[in-house]
């Protein structure tokens, strides 16, 4: 599958003779999904349009949240109900919830790059939830240390890292056969308790691993095969969070010093620091590393520059929220999700598409799921209820037409080809949309997971 970068490129050069807006429409700004614990939702900032999005409501508690691969759901732990809430990013319609075992009281979540598989930090129980995501159902515990908060994964998949403030610990846990591979110690000078918080993995080489020490001001950094201790670096006080950017850089969040440090894992040192509004307390990055945030209790989010390391303007929620010790990735892009993706499979396929004509000829309710036993009929009305749907570009709704070319645009036809047949896109009054800007429809009204 194409990235959004490579996406814009393609379709920048087809629609080119349409003069149409520069790429930068083509690949929506990310949204950062915040944790608000004590209102039991997550809210959303979405950057480009730097607004707030109404809040989703979740379980009780919710603390970590996490996307995963390819951007279409995202799992968030409910660190009081014992559970996990799903979404789908590109809408941020609540889909289910996954129950854990009592007391489980869940944090950090990672959602494996390369398998259908989540993987839940219980806090409450010294365990690891592994979930299947294909099912929605907990697959197994894995026993880890005590009190796991923080939890990372190889890009590769093949291993996930568990950091255990309470017996200041970090356990690596085999992903193939989801068993606890090997547990080291963390030690820091003068401090027998460091209390390991957050971890991530960074590839290149044979890897780095680093870890932030919430109870030490220190980042512990670590081979990334062979375990070896290689450096500790000083932050600021607590740090809380950890986000990679790339293989020579990563942020660290340290919430009580209100610091933003910035660490060369491979020369092991901080290169820079940055002063945050006080009260930062979750940190996470974009897909592609254009953008970070930080999540600012109790109620507030300010973007940093990843390239210069600037801190930005702080926005605050029109609505009262409280915001907690937020932990994993929440920052992604919108614009990697298709909306016609109505069976959330990941493509645009021919149920997806049989449900939209279905719904432009008139067929509503349990007619609309006919065949899809998967499928909650007033659901997906209500979602492509709130749809654009008309491709033409004639005011109207119609399934001889629209339906056509939205199923002609998804399986990448151009030109002639996408509206031969279908109606006079060029003489009508008011003029239709042509075959570009019915392509330039698609990517801004669906986003561009739609086109192949």
């Amino acid at each position: 599958m194409l990235s959004c970068v490579a996406r814009q490129a393609v379709w920048k050069f087809v629609v080119a003779t349409a003069a149409l807006a520069s790429a930068a429409t083509l690949c929506a700004k990310p949204y950062t999904f915040v944790a608000f614990h004590d209102q039991n939702q997550v809210g959303v900032y979405d950057h480009g349009t730097a607004a707030w999005l109404a809040p989703m409501v979740v379980g009780s508690g919710p603390l970590g949240v996490a996307p995963d691969a390819i951007q279409r759901k995202v799992y968030v732990t409910n660190n009081r109900s014992d559970s996990v809430s799903i979404f789908l990013a590109a809408n941020r319609r609540v889909i289910g919830s996954i129950s854990l075992p009592a007391s489980s009281q869940p944090m950090g979540v990672v959602v494996s790059p390369t398998q259908p598989r989540a993987y839940v930090a219980n806090f409450g129980t010294n365990t690891v939830s592994v979930i299947d995501t294909s099912t929605a159902a907990v697959a197994s515990n894995i026993p880890v240390g005590a009190l796991p908060t923080g939890i990372a994964t190889t890009p590769s998949g093949d291993r996930v890292f568990v950091a255990n403030t309470g017996d200041n610990t970090i356990t690596v846990i085999d992903a193939i056969s989801n068993t606890a591979l090997h547990t080291f110690a963390v030690a820091l000078p003068d401090n027998p308790q460091p209390r390991p918080y957050a971890v991530v993995f960074v590839p290149g080489g044979s890897g780095r691993l680093v870890v932030a020490n919430n109870n030490g001001g220190v980042a512990s950094i670590f081979d990334g095969t062979t375990y070896a201790h290689i450096a500790n670096v000083a932050l600021g006080a607590h740090p809380s969070a950890l986000a990679l950017v790339n293989a020579n850089k990563v942020f660290a969040l340290s919430s009580t010093g209100a610091l933003l440090s910035v660490i060369d894992p491979v020369a092991a040192t901080v290169s820079s620091s940055a002063a945050l509004p006080s009260g930062a307390v979750g940190l996470a990055i974009a897909p592609d590393a254009s953008l970070a945030s930080i999540a600012i209790s109790p109620s507030q989010i300010v973007p940093i520059n990843t390239s210069t390391n600037a801190v930005g303007s702080v926005s605050t929620s029109p609505a009262a929220f409280n915001s907690a010790l937020t932990l994993g990735g929440f920052v992604l892009n919108p614009a990697y999700e298709c909306s016609l993706d109505l069976n959330a499979n990941g493509s645009v396929d021919s149920d997806d598409l049989t449900l939209v004509t279905r719904y432009l000829v008139g067929i509503r309710g349990a007619g609309l799921v006919s065949g899809f036993p998967s499928l909650n009929g007033v659901s997906i009305e209500a979602q492509l209820a709130t749809f654009d749907l008309d491709a033409d570009g004639d005011s109207a709704e119609l399934a001889t037409t629209d339906a056509i070319l939205i199923s002609r645009a998804s399986r990448g036809l151009l030109g002639n080809a996408l509206i031969s047949n279908v109606r006079n896109t060029t003489i009508a009054a008011p003029p239709l949309r042509n075959a570009s800007l019915i392509l330039q429809w698609m990517l801004d009204a669906h986003g561009v997971n739609c086109l192949p």
